[in-house]
């Protein structure tokens, strides 16, 4: 508390005016982490662009928010203050994010996809964003990205060649 109280510029009563605990404080910074991640997949979901490139652009999205927040990325996804209380915070923004994914793929199948099959689709994409993006994380720019393109490839070729 007092090395985030001086990076903060505060002192340490003051925080604990926000902040009554450790845990208090840890679970602010998640939600706020949590928000932002979910936020920036969600514009790349969203914008106007081909599937592929949302594809990509999301992934890029991923891997910056990990890169940018190797240390808070780490102990949210190790879950690693208090198990249960931060694995519903982490599987809320899984399951929102999880949501748009399938239902973009559902609507983009054509009707080809089932509402089922495109939830297993989207679960399949989370999983290799999630562990692309923490293999070598915080690698130079131009080796992070080629990590992306090579994922991109194997995702946009899986999905392209999926039968109803």
């Amino acid at each position: 508390m007092e090395e985030v109280a001086r990076q903060a510029g505060v002192t340490k009563p003051i925080l604990y005016d926000h902040f009554p605990s450790k845990e208090a404080l840890y679970l602010a910074l998640l939600d706020e982490d949590a928000a932002e991640l979910e936020q920036k997949v969600r514009q790349a979901l969203s914008a106007p662009t081909g599937n592929r490139q949302r594809i990509a652009d999301s992934f890029v999205a991923y891997f910056d928010f990990v890169d940018e927040h190797a240390e808070g990325f780490k102990l949210m996804m190790q879950e690693a203050l208090n198990p249960m209380f931060i694995s519903s915070r982490v599987d809320g923004v899984r399951q929102r994010i999880h949501g748009e994914v399938a239902g973009l793929i559902a609507r983009e199948s054509g009707g080809r996809l089932s509402a089922t099959d495109a939830a297993t689709v989207s679960v399949g994409l989370i999983a290799i964003v999630e562990a692309g993006a923490q293999h070598n994380p915080g690698g130079p720019r131009a080796e992070r990205m080629r990590q992306v393109e090579l994922l991109v490839q194997l995702a946009w070729r899986g999905m392209t060649g999926l039968e109803p």
